[in-house]
């Protein structure tokens, strides 16, 4: 992000950053960084898939601090990606590193620099922005210049840590993130901070141009523009005061800043750019390149501040964007559809997340295709090829689109043409008036998509719906198929964030609870069970899809809760005891009403599969772990007894219940003895299961689309 090493070389520079007590006022907020080095900075999971539940609190503690403080946050999030594609390149080379530390991570291996994040953490910050009633805004192109400016407009600071904003010219400055100690906002009314300014930077600098900073971001290579390729090896190095310990990346930016402090002007500056090259046919491309670059970081009146005043849709649009049908923009606006329908139609390109998964298998992103193919779809109807975008396959028949995906290949970034396809039921609706049609009519095309029938036989609550239905399409889909672990272990996660959200506090609650948290806060040594890593990760993607889908078709199902639905510490957790011989029945015994939840999750989803997806889930075999067997004799199993006992000892109650009493934990205990034993887990197989044998379950038809 940004200008490449700038961040670190103004944290090394003493006299640029000031500290202030920052309260009392509007603050612009950078939001995609902001939940990145959140995420990052608290060590939360992200070797199993993220830890939606943990986030939620954090995202929750930090805008209760800034209330605390009486600050004004305004969240700025970015939109699609840049129709002139001056980053393509740039995003390219960050989708390798992330497979990279994707593939780093699934091996255990100590990741010290971000990239990889929980593929539905975007979507989870929305929806506690919205929750939380923050004021805030999706772009429809990338954020920075419009977060400039109505910082500008309304002469309030940038929060972010994106190095841009050291670029820009922002009257009240820029508060970095890193800097920003919001968690003492929680008890005083006030937030340590650092703050930077361009004036001040300058002053530095033989009090250089501030106008001559966007040269410099040319220069030192930003994400626009990549002129020091063009000047070649030129050793800015010559001109720095930097001594050690100083990297040498840190001397060719001050050699840099003190190269363009001797110019008045950016005219002259450019002038002597131009003198370093050493070819004439680039005096023509480095010129262009310089102006481009200026062009980027010029601020003007911006388009949001009457959103946030008056909820007006931003109205000025590049005439590549005005594709957006008028009904659509205000749902973008609001972050209540994705940005991904910008990419896939405007551009008709999209590139897809990276996730920790076995890297020796086909990328997880493939079992979700089919959702996306029905969103490209519904997006694409009646549209044409872009001349730009011809697709590299055999035959494309007339009025047929293709989207261009990129994901990974093994270890290797790749693209692959996707074409856009609807099911039977979507074949009339229009994205123009997708918006007007009944909802019975969008509801078929979603269940269509997913294979699975418009109602669910079993009562269960709304928001529910969509995650069991994504769930029957996973089962279905997933390769490797699932175990029957695997769904149970997903479903007690179910369980844990309805139980962390509305029913904290209940008789017998406090035991469950506890149990749970206590499986999510087991320390993990080494990578993930690349078996569990692999399946859970298709199910995050189909999730991810599915509610994007859901979006556009104008919500025909309710929202679910995405920060309760996956936690993935608990359900890896989960998944290993269960391998083991523990039973959903022996962690949910004490809480009634997370032992209904349980069951009547498991019912819907069953009542909903087809019946040779359930027979393929019953013979899935039970295999031992791959790096511990399962006790098979009396001897192991109370081994493995003790080794509860004595986790359950070592580990402290969670202080939003207190210590729990000597009796509740020797039947504690005892429950978790019953359930290492091998016959009685046996003996307490799940009485849901026995009315889906596959003799008694009707098979249904899926619906197949061209």
């Amino acid at each position: 992000m940004g200008v490449r090493g700038l961040k670190s070389y103004i944290e090394g520079n003493s006299l640029v950053l000031k500290d202030c007590n920052f309260k009392g006022s509007k603050i612009v907020i950078d939001g995609c960084n902001l939940y990145n080095v959140l995420y990052e900075g608290s060590k939360h999971d992200l070797k199993h898939g993220g830890d939606y539940c943990a986030f939620e609190i954090l995202i929750k503690d930090f805008f209760k601090a800034l209330k605390n403080c009486n600050i004004k946050p305004f969240v700025i999030l970015d939109g699609g990606s840049d129709h002139t594609d001056k980053k393509l390149e740039t995003l390219k080379q960050r989708a390798r590193d992330r497979i990279k530390i994707g593939k780093d991570l699934s091996l255990g291996r100590r990741c010290y620099c971000g990239g990889v994040k929980p593929v539905l953490l975007e979507s989870v910050f929305k929806q506690i922005l919205i929750l939380l009633k923050i004021p805030f805004v999706q772009c429809m192109e990338e954020a920075d210049w419009e977060i400039a400016a109505l910082a500008n407009q309304w002469n309030c600071p940038v929060l972010s840590d994106d190095s841009d904003f050291f670029i820009f010219d922002l009257k009240a400055g820029v508060l970095p993130i890193t800097h920003f100690h919001w968690d003492r906002g929680l008890t005083q009314k006030f937030i340590a901070a650092k703050i930077f300014s361009v004036s001040n930077f300058c002053k530095c600098f033989n009090n250089t141009n501030k106008q001559l900073l966007p040269v410099f971001a040319a220069l030192a290579g930003n994400d626009y523009v990549n002129i020091h390729t063009m000047i070649g090896s030129f050793s800015w190095e010559q001109f720095s005061s930097c001594s050690a310990p100083f990297s040498r990346s840190y001397a060719r930016l001050d050699g840099i800043l003190r190269w363009l402090s001797n110019f008045p002007n950016t005219k002259k500056a450019i002038g002597a750019v131009l003198d370093l090259l050493g070819h004439q046919e680039d005096i023509g491309p480095v010129r262009k390149a310089l102006t481009a670059c200026q062009n980027e970081y010029k601020l003007t009146k911006g388009n949001l501040a009457q959103f946030f005043l008056n909820g007006v849709a931003p109205s000025r649009l590049p005439m590549e964007l005005q594709v957006l049908p008028d009904w659509i923009r205000m749902p973008l606006s609001e972050g209540k559809i994705s940005s991904v329908v910008i990419d896939a139609l405007v551009l008709q390109r999209v590139r897809l997340s990276s996730q920790v998964e076995n890297f020796d298998l086909p990328s997880s992103n493939v079992i979700s295709r089919p959702i996306r193919q029905v969103l490209y779809g519904l997006l694409l109807s009646g549209q044409k090829q872009r001349d730009d975008r011809k697709p590299n396959v055999a035959c494309v028949a007339p009025g047929e689109c293709y989207v261009e995906e990129y994901d990974r290949e093994g270890l290797s970034l790749s693209s692959f043409w996707v074409k856009a396809a609807c099911p039977a039921s979507g074949k009339n609706l229009h994205l123009d008036t997708l918006n007007e049609e009944p909802r019975e009519s969008r509801l078929q095309v979603l269940c269509d998509t997913l294979g699975v029938p418009n109602t669910i036989s079993t009562s269960i609550a709304a928001k529910f719906q969509l995650p069991v239905y994504v769930t029957c399409y996973w089962l279905s889909k997933a390769d490797p198929q699932p175990h029957i672990e695997h769904l149970w272990s997903l479903l007690l996660g179910f369980v844990f964030g309805e139980l962390s959200g509305r029913y904290k506090g209940q008789e017998g609650i406090a035991l469950v609870w506890n149990r749970l948290n206590r499986l999510r806060l087991s320390p993990t040594i080494g990578g993930p069970d690349l078996e569990a890593a692999h399946t859970y990760s298709q199910w995050q993607g189909c999730m991810k899809d599915s509610h994007r889908l859901n979006q556009l078709l104008c919500l025909p199902l309710p929202e679910p809760e995405l920060a309760r639905l996956y936690c993935g510490p608990l359900v890896h957790q989960a998944a290993l005891r269960l391998r083991r011989g523990l039973t959903p029945e022996s962690l949910l015994s004490a809480g009634p009403i997370a032992m209904q939840l349980f069951r009547d999750l498991e019912h819907a989803v069953l009542d909903s599969l087809d019946g040779d997806v359930w027979s393929r889930l019953q013979k899935s075999p039970r295999r031992d772990h791959p790096r511990e067997r399962r006790a098979q004799s009396v001897g192991d199993v109370g081994e493995l007894a003790t080794r509860f006992t004595q986790m359950f000892e070592e580990e402290d109650e969670d202080e939003d219940y207190g210590s729990r009493s000597g009796k509740a934990k020797t039947e504690d205990e005892e429950i978790y003895r019953d359930a290492c034993c091998i016959r009685t887990r046996h003996k307490k197989k799940s009485r849901a299961l026995r009315a889906h044998s596959p003799g008694q379950l009707k098979k249904r038809e899926r619906v197949c689309w061209a």
